[in-house]
């Protein structure tokens, strides 16, 4: 008999369709997309949901101001000031000069402290930036993808393209500027900024996503004052 697969919502209001319930638990995924295509949005909002059904989130950050990312949020109406003074989702920032060792030992204390269930890396790339060889950044991703499923946490990666991903999934494009984390995560998701016209114009793809039978071509999606929303009538 097959063992029943454990879902976690997005919160994107009609994403969870497209891929049977949501992302697999304990699983590490890659939001990827150009500038401006939500991908930090998407995030947010996933931790959002997760602190409206008791589960305890972690962003993480190597590039943006964390009081930035917290002042944007709330633009949406989510306001993660309260959360983080009662301990429930924690704001912190690595420098991309950080040991990736003292980084994975980090993230393990603050799982443990805190009972994360949720984590957003923003950007993740920039993680990789510090390592020259791409045997170095294949081992150190590998070794952060590992750690935080045996962490039992769901991940989601942020990543950017350089201009817009594809809408065409035979394009052969690459989905992260070392060309190796689409390899390592268990699904990658891409936001289109310029998307198939019409009511929205922007889109959402999912390229993979292990252990699911999910949609696979683009699906027009918008950004709302409440946040994302995959267009209900496509989803």
């Amino acid at each position: 008999m097959a063992i029943p697969i454990e879902r976690c919502s997005s919160g994107i209001p009609g994403f969870d369709k497209l891929c049977k319930g949501g992302f697999v638990r304990s699983s590490v995924a890659i939001i990827a997309g150009g500038p401006g295509s939500g991908k930090s949005t998407f995030m947010l909002q996933f931790l959002w949901d997760g602190l409206l059904r008791g589960e305890n989130g972690l962003y993480v950050s190597f590039e943006p101001d964390i009081a930035e990312v917290i002042q944007d949020a709330y633009i949406y109406g989510w306001d993660f000031s309260k959360y983080d003074a009662l301990n429930k989702c924690k704001f912190v920032r690595f420098s991309p000069a950080s040991d990736p060792h003292e980084i994975e030992r980090q993230l393990t204390e603050l799982v443990a402290k805190y009972d994360i269930k949720r984590i957003c890396f923003d950007p993740i790339s920039v993680f990789a930036m510090m390592l020259e060889k791409e045997t170095a950044i294949r081992a150190a991703l590998y070794r952060l993808c590992s750690l935080l499923k045996r962490l039992r946490v769901t991940v989601l990666l942020s990543e950017e393209i350089f201009g817009d991903a594809s809408l065409d999934i035979s394009a052969g494009e690459r989905f992260s500027r070392n060309g190796v984390i689409e390899f390592l995560s268990d699904a990658l998701v891409t936001l289109h900024s310029v998307g198939l016209g019409g009511a929205a114009d922007r889109a959402v793809r999912i390229v993979k996503m292990r252990r699911t039978n999910h949609v696979r071509g683009p699906v027009p999606m918008q950004i709302t004052d409440r946040g994302i929303v995959v267009m209900p009538e496509q989803a």
